[in-house]
């Protein structure tokens, strides 16, 4: 595997020398279409089919954004060159598809510094998909410290960084004609050098049912999982919903939590984590916090115990789908504050002494509730009542304080 990852590595610095193949296949498209976000997942490809993996327009008026993916397909319809643009800075990207007798490789570079922002390469043996590798580089190799240096500067200053890369490089095993399981090396920025395995398993009719991920400290995750149900998008969010609001009562039932809560929050991180860090307060931690000036809804104690998703993370696994073929990464905090209103209007369900005006709320403070309307909205979304939020308005608690 480590000769793999040197080959990767390689490989990308001769992509350096190919910016010249841009232009080649921007020639062979036929068709465009645009897409609001990144489309064509190499390991999705196969010699018959490449799905688009999201919606597709032919019309980029449809998408009103300053992102815009403009894809070129060949004569054969499959992707073969790409142009993204960030209107605001007119930062841009182009990229290519090169389909090989035994291999498919993209190949995308910053037009600004021509750096290889990423390069993939999917290996096939006898029609199988046996090897992939992934380089992409962090921030799309696009800073300005890199646009008077030469090409052995770029590469000695991104390889002397922990934080440059995002490597992914894995083999496939097969038993008989299906995968049964892969090994994979990773370097993430912030977490470094490290190996994985996915372990495969199908269901009766051959059809793949789950991924699983294995890491070397000996934790595990579900990394993909098949909607044998058919659940459709509201379905699922009501059903996650309710396990994750019984997954946080019996997080609480564990904790010493001295005096009646009064709001408990649920903090996440939007289109990224959905995982919530549970934090809460009592009606004088809020009363204390007050006569600071502070704002009363944003805990002093971050850090606090996470929720085990074990149980249901089928149905994690599932959302996380629909958010990444829909491109939308809301259904993940309407799951959330459907959650909260359950634990709010149940009272956690009874289990745990609350305060009589007791809330639950789901947040992420880097995005969301920067203004009175919009951070009242949430707490309605949360199952808080109008009776509830006039209450605290009497009580100063609402509005936000200026922050």
């Amino acid at each position: 595997m480590e000769k793999l990852l040197d080959d990767l590595f390689q490989r990308w610095e001769s992509a350096f020398d190919r910016f010249y193949l841009i232009s080649h296949y921007r020639e062979q498209v036929k068709t465009i279409l645009y897409a609001a976000s990144s489309r064509y997942n190499l390991e999705k490809f196969d010699w018959t089919s490449f799905p688009g993996g999201g919606p597709l327009m032919e019309d980029r008026a449809e998408l009103k954004q300053d992102t815009l993916y403009e894809y070129g397909l060949n004569a054969e319809g499959f992707p073969c060159y790409l142009k993204l643009e960030y209107e605001y800075n007119q930062v841009g990207w182009q990229g290519c598809y090169i389909y090989n007798d035994d291999d498919v490789e993209y190949l995308e570079f910053n037009v600004s510094t021509g750096i290889p922002s990423v390069f993939k390469r999917m290996v096939f043996q006898d029609g199988k998909k046996i090897m992939f590798q992934s380089l992409t580089v962090n921030s799309g190799g696009g800073a300005p410290v890199y646009f008077n240096l030469s090409k052995n500067e770029i590469v000695r200053e991104l390889k002397n960084s922990d934080s440059s890369f995002f490597v992914v490089v894995r083999r496939f095993e097969y038993e008989g004609d299906r995968i049964d399981r892969s090994s994979s090396i990773n370097i993430m920025p912030g977490l470094g050098k490290y190996t994985s395995r996915n372990e495969y398993t199908y269901g009766e009719t051959g059809v793949l049912d789950k991924i699983r991920t294995f890491f070397e400290d000996g934790k595990s995750q579900l990394s993909y999982c098949r909607n044998r149900e058919n659940l459709d998008l509201s379905t699922l969010i009501g059903k996650l919903a309710s396990a994750m609001a019984s997954a946080i009562v019996e997080v609480l039932t564990h904790q010493d939590i001295q005096a009646p809560i009064a709001l408990l929050e649920l903090y996440y991180h939007l289109g990224d984590n959905y995982h919530p860090l549970l934090s809460w307060q009592s009606a004088q931690d809020i009363e204390e916090k007050m006569q600071r000036g502070d704002f009363p809804f944003i805990n002093d104690k971050y850090g606090g115990p996470g929720v085990d998703i074990t149980p249901f993370e089928d149905l994690f696994v599932l959302l996380e789908q629909m958010m990444d073929e829909n491109d939308d990464m809301d259904p993940g905090s309407v799951m959330l504050r459907k959650a909260c209103a359950i634990l709010t209007e149940s009272k956690l369900f009874g289990k745990i002494e609350v305060a009589e005006d007791f809330a639950a709320y789901a947040i992420d403070w880097s995005i969301d509730g920067h203004n009175d309307e919009e951070f009242e909205e949430i707490l309605l979304e949360c199952g808080v009542k109008q009776d509830v939020l006039a209450l605290w308005r009497q009580r100063g608690m609402l509005p936000l304080s200026e922050r």
